[in-house]
């Protein structure tokens, strides 16, 4: 996880500007059908603030966490209105916090982790739930532009997991699967396809 959040330290400006022109609509339709208008939500790895300001758009009250303090401080700069909201947290060891939330979602974030350090932190995402609480992650299935050990060539780590063992994962630690998508990548690459998940506590 450490290199690769370095590479989100060192180009967090040029990143920036490439995810807020991402085409993520239909995820971002998916997002508000999930969660109710008002709600508490916690948003893990937070990046450029797009979604954070999207849901703050529509109504839902936003904390947004990030491992890279560089990508923090880039999306405060684009999205004022989210300063007081966006906090730097590596996962998983300093996913916690003293209040529970009605929904926490992630996107394009949770497939940086190695397998052992995804179980501990979906359990942690399930205890930070309220009860009935919803879970909503999108992560790549399949990709073909990293290594036989997750490598991609910036050095990022990507876990390549299949979608029943996504399922498994979320299962174990206590959660109902509610629905499930797939889809094609939003910058439009092609050989990258993404889950995207809602489970329930």
């Amino acid at each position: 996880m450490k290199n690769t959040i370095n590479y989100y330290e060192k180009n967090a400006n040029s990143l920036i500007s490439r995810y807020e022109s991402a085409d993520i609509s239909d995820l971002q339709d998916f997002l508000i059908n999930t969660f109710t208008k008002e709600s508490q939500l916690l948003e893990i790895g937070c990046g450029s603030g797009r979604d954070a300001m999207f849901m703050t758009k529509h109504n839902y009250n936003i904390i947004g966490i990030d491992g890279s303090s560089n990508m923090i401080e880039e999306a405060k700069n684009i999205h004022p209105e989210l300063l007081g909201k966006l906090f730097q947290k590596i996962l998983p060891n300093d996913l916690q916090f003293d209040r529970e939330f009605d929904g926490i979602y992630s996107i394009a974030t949770l497939m940086h982790l190695t397998k052992t350090d995804i179980k501990k932190t979906i359990l942690k995402i399930y205890n930070l739930l309220n009860q009935n609480g919803k879970f909503l992650m999108s992560i790549s299935l399949f990709r073909d532009d990293i290594d036989k050990n997750g490598f991609d060539e910036k050095g990022r780590f990507f876990l390549v997991l299949n979608f029943e063992e996504w399922i498994k994962i979320c299962e174990d630690s206590g959660f109902k699967i509610i629905e499930t998508k797939r889809n094609k990548d939003g910058l439009n690459r092609n050989g990258i396809e993404w889950l995207t998940l809602v489970a329930q506590k």
